[in-house]
């Protein structure tokens, strides 16, 4: 998964959703600590990288007919005043791994927001803000609401199953 976000822990989060959601629906999917070895073997380590090669190479490698790419857009908390927001964004393109041909892409999101009347609700919303990111960050589960929505919002526009 590419990570244009700057949270650490949001792409494996993202990605495990993701997988999980597609076996769900139907799809055989393989094992991401099988295919990070095999990508790692070829000197990939990161999910921006894989754009200086073809599809064709990384389903000969990974021993797959079609590729999901993934892209982590946003993944953050904004928290100012009297605005809140959480949101993550993700882009994916299905890819058939023997042509290269794009067989779909969405981007879908998932988001909450809250605003805050007065000032007395802004300390409140901002406190629970802090302690509900710190909880999240412990246990590696960051934005958990806000990413399942947008892999269940992701998976369901899928063509396929």
């Amino acid at each position: 998964m590419v990570n244009e976000s700057n949270d650490l822990d949001g792409p494996i989060f993202v990605r495990k959703l993701i997988q999980d959601g597609m076996a769900v629906r139907g799809f055989y999917t393989l094992p991401a600590a099988d295919v990070d070895t095999q990508l790692k073997t070829q000197g990939f380590t990161d999910g921006g990288q894989l754009r200086a090669t073809t599809p064709q190479k990384i389903g000969e490698w990974v021993g797959a007919d079609t590729l999901l790419y993934c892209t982590l857009e946003d993944f953050d908390y904004i928290n100012v005043g009297f605005y809140a927001q959480r949101r993550v964004k993700i882009l994916a393109k299905l890819v058939d791994a023997k042509t290269g041909e794009r067989l779909w892409e969405a981007e879908r999101e998932g988001s909450t927001r809250m605003i805050a009347g007065d000032k007395k609700e802004v300390e409140r919303v901002f406190a629970a803000q802090l302690a509900v990111k710190a909880v999240e960050k412990i246990a590696h589960t960051p934005l958990q609401p806000e990413s399942r929505v947008a892999v269940q919002r992701l998976l369901n526009a899928l063509p396929y199953r």
